[in-house]
């Protein structure tokens, strides 16, 4: 069932200063703190003070983006390519360091995937199974839908060169399957140069996801568009501590968007 034990408030609603190119951090965390789940742990106090990680985010979230920041960028700072508090750095890199480092978070975002090789001439059958936190989106066309980039990549795809361990010939198909359904739907734009297309609601299968957060990028400065859930909230622009409202016409349609996050809201 969705999670919205507690009515979202506007003191969820706040800017996270810029220290030195810092944009690409407050951009991730107010995508991120828009998880009704978050909200609700972190406003009862529940996260976990053992792992120093969520520890920075319960307070960079109870400080309302007063306090914490610098301890959260001693935290990045364990990876070499994300310069936390002194330079810009990349929104995707940090959503992908906290699913690692925040195993409440990782439980939201991770879903099961199989990839299926099939022989085309006797048929022989190879599936490995895996779990991932995301959905890269390669459209293949300007302004594809979300929807139409995940059916095409669902497809089965035609391999000739491969060859086949059983009868020895060559060619298989391979198939991307999806095996469960995460709370928290990722999704990434690997180009810069790709524009998509999305709505503020996602049906997969019999799955519907209701859209809360873009995160975007303009080629030097990352920002989010963010919204909290239940949804027919309004939508407020996220710029470092620049926090902007709109009214309830306002739909995100960004073409610098990099990253979607979609909420689960029907079992």
């Amino acid at each position: 069932m969705p999670r919205y034990s507690k009515p979202p408030t506007s003191d969820t609603m706040f800017g996270i200063r810029n220290k030195n190119g810092s944009c690409w951090i407050n951009a991730a965390l107010q995508g991120v703190f828009r998880i009704p789940d978050l909200q609700t742990r972190f406003s009862d106090g529940d996260e976990d003070t053992n792992n120093t990680t969520e520890s920075c985010l319960a307070e960079l979230w109870g400080s309302k983006g007063e306090e914490g920041l610098n301890a959260f960028y001693q935290c990045v700072k364990v990876s070499p390519h994300m310069p936390a508090g002194e330079d810009i750095g990349d929104s995707h890199e940090l959503l992908k360091f906290l699913w690692d480092k925040v195993p409440f978070l990782d439980k939201l975002v991770r879903y099961k995937v199989a990839h299926t090789t099939r022989c085309v001439h006797c048929g022989y059958t190879l599936t490995n199974h895996d779990s991932v936190t995301e959905f890269t989106v390669a459209p293949t066309k300007a302004k594809q839908s979300i929807s139409e980039t995940i059916a095409e990549a669902v497809q089965p795809q035609s391999v000739p060169d491969w060859t086949c361990d059983t009868c020895k010939q060559k060619g298989c198909t391979r198939q991307l399957l999806l095996g469960t359904f995460p709370q928290v739907f990722v999704f990434h734009v690997t180009s810069p140069r790709t524009t998509v297309s999305y709505g503020s609601q996602l049906v997969l299968n019999t799955q519907t996801y209701a859209l809360f957060a873009v995160v975007c990028f303009n080629g030097g400065h990352w920002y989010t568009f963010g919204r909290n859930l239940p949804p027919g909230q309004p939508w407020a622009e996220y710029n470092d501590a620049h926090v902007r409202t709109y009214d309830a016409t306002f739909f995100p349609l960004a073409d610098s968007m990099r990253l979607l996050m979609y909420y689960r809201i029907q079992e």
